[in-house]
Order: C-alpha cells, then sequence, then structure tokens
C-alpha cells in the first residue's frame, strides 16, 4: 500500500498541472460566459505563463459556464506568434467540439472540458493562445479566452 500512495504521489508531482492566469477574448461579448478557471497540464512555471516545447501535447481543461444553448459547437485553438493581436497562427482548426464536449450545450449548466494542443516548431517566444468554443448556428454566442505560454 505505501508503495502505491509513493507512486501517486510521484505522479501527481511529475504532471504538474496548474491554473493559469486567463483573460476574455476582446472581440468575443463575455455576457455569454463565465469562465471559473483554466488549467494547463503539464504547467510548472504557472499561473503567469507556461514553458511549453514545441512538438510536444498539453492537455487544457476549461471550467465555464455558458448563458446560452447549442446543438453544435465549434472550437479553434489559435495564437499571437508576433504579439499584433490579430491570433493568425492556427494551432487547431476550427472543427466540431461535440466529441469533447457533451453536446447539446444546456444555458447555465457548468461544464468542464479538455482539450489538447501541441504547438509545431515555428513558435518561438512568448505570446498568448486563444481557445475559443462557439454555436455554430450563431457565432456571437461564445466562450473564448486566452493564456499565455513560452516556448523553448
Amino acid at each position: 500500500m505505501r508503495y502505491f500512495v509513493l507512486l501517486l504521489a510521484l505522479s501527481l508531482a511529475a504532471a504538474e498541472p496548474e491554473y493559469v492566469t486567463r483573460k476574455l477574448c476582446k472581440d468575443v461579448d463575455a455576457s455569454q460566459c463565465s469562465l471559473h478557471s483554466v488549467i494547463v497540464d503539464p504547467c510548472p512555471q504557472g499561473p503567469n505563463f507556461c514553458v511549453m516545447k514545441r512538438n510536444k501535447s498539453y492537455g487544457v481543461t476549461l471550467d465555464m459556464t455558458p448563458h446560452f444553448s447549442a446543438q453544435k459547437l465549434k472550437l479553434s485553438i489559435t495564437s499571437d506568434v508576433d504579439n499584433s493581436g490579430n491570433y493568425s497562427t492556427v494551432i487547431k482548426s476550427p472543427g466540431d467540439a461535440c466529441g469533447l464536449l457533451y453536446c447539446p450545450l444546456e444555458d447555465e449548466q457548468r461544464r468542464i472540458f479538455d482539450v489538447y494542443l501541441m504547438l509545431d516548431k515555428r513558435a518561438s517566444g512568448k505570446f498568448p493562445v486563444k481557445v475559443k468554443l462557439w454555436n455554430e448556428e450563431d457565432q456571437s454566442q461564445a466562450c473564448c479566452v486566452t493564456f499565455n505560454v513560452k516556448v523553448k
């Protein structure tokens, strides 16, 4: 039993998930969604930013309460590698989010969903990453968050 507890403690210490400092997206109506937390795994340097390695998978967990209902959801992950505010670098192309989050999405029902991201070999420096989830039938209904990463 002691070995199991020791192994469990070591595995939790090695993963080092961390709540990260997040901001709501400027181009999305903040009244559409309440964002409770964002966790990046692994992120031992959090909460201000996560140091990430290229071509390594990272988990992002969003805890949110949408203030809209949706039958079909879309998800995209982009970054602003040149810090110009345009989020033109695609990390995850817009696609169906119902595989990650049970659909339909219910109004005022708190949800947690996980997504994975991987930065390619072109990414370098410190920049924000944007995760956006929206109603396919009404793009004004969205949950959106940004957080900072630093790529080694």
